[in-house]
């Protein structure tokens, strides 16, 4: 595949000829990161975009002085998505760490500068790319945050990423997770993580809750499950009774 093909699938670039692809394809470099690697740092200045091809990349909020963790970790960013969008906003200083979340991660980096020059000399392009990294940015505090903005949360998916959870294949259901709550029919759906149930035996597990209907905690989870507990829970409302956690449901 082309960086031009590439760049088509991303979201803030969708909206661009081939032309105008063609000259932000001429701006990147390819990077690739092995699991545990630093992409970039809280506090550090926002040099470069990051478009995800492949992988899994954390943003995590490190505390001063300790070691990072999985459990420190606020979103997860997969594929065809960016990271790094302080790097076209004042104070031009990323917000949070970076670290590849996965066997590899491979990135296409756009320097800062050159991306900068090239929207602005050209702001037929430059404004949609904006507005659209807009809508995104936005789109994500509202899901992290819980936001009464945006859309209505009419369900909320935790994935439980204690040490055991992630261990038994949690941060490969919080991804898959993600992956089905961007789908079209599941803009209520929010996505967070959370800690330990205690129920170490059962991991990884799930709690969903949806409005109006108490909440119900999945065992054993894992992405193929989670996938379908959104077609049948989150969209029919059928319970796979089967997959619940006994004793932790309201």
């Amino acid at each position: 595949m082309t960086v031009i093909e590439k760049l088509r699938q991303v979201e803030v670039f969708q909206s661009l000829s081939d032309e105008e692809l063609s000259e932000i394809a001429q701006l990147t470099t390819e990077k690739r990161f092995a699991y545990g690697e630093q992409l970039f740092k809280d506090g550090e200045s926002a040099t470069h975009l990051w478009i995800v091809e492949d992988g899994v990349i954390d943003l995590r909020f490190d505390l001063p002085g300790r070691e990072t963790s999985e459990e420190s970790t606020l979103s997860t960013v997969t594929a065809n998505k960016i990271v790094g969008w302080s790097s076209l906003v004042p104070p031009y200083k990323y917000k949070l760490s970076a670290y590849c979340a996965s066997r590899q991660c491979r990135v296409l980096a756009i320097e800062r500068e050159a991306l900068r020059d090239y929207l602005t000399q050209h702001p037929k392009t430059g404004y949609p790319v904006m507005a659209a990294m807009l809508q995104v940015v936005g789109k994500r505090f509202h899901r992290l945050q819980g936001s009464d903005e945006g859309p209505l949360v009419t369900a909320t998916v935790t994935v439980h990423l204690g040490t055991c959870g992630i261990a038994a294949g949690a941060r490969d259901v919080l991804v898959a997770a993600i992956e089905a709550a961007s789908d079209s029919g599941f803009e209520g759906v929010r996505v967070k993580s959370a800690g330990c149930l205690g129920r170490c035996v059962s991991e990884p597990n799930v709690t969903v809750e949806i409005q109006n209907q108490g909440s119900v905690v999945y065992q054993r989870m894992s992405p193929g499950k989670i996938r379908r507990v959104f077609d049948e829970h989150i969209a029919n409302g059928r319970i796979i009774n089967e997959w619940v956690l006994e004793g932790e449901n309201q």
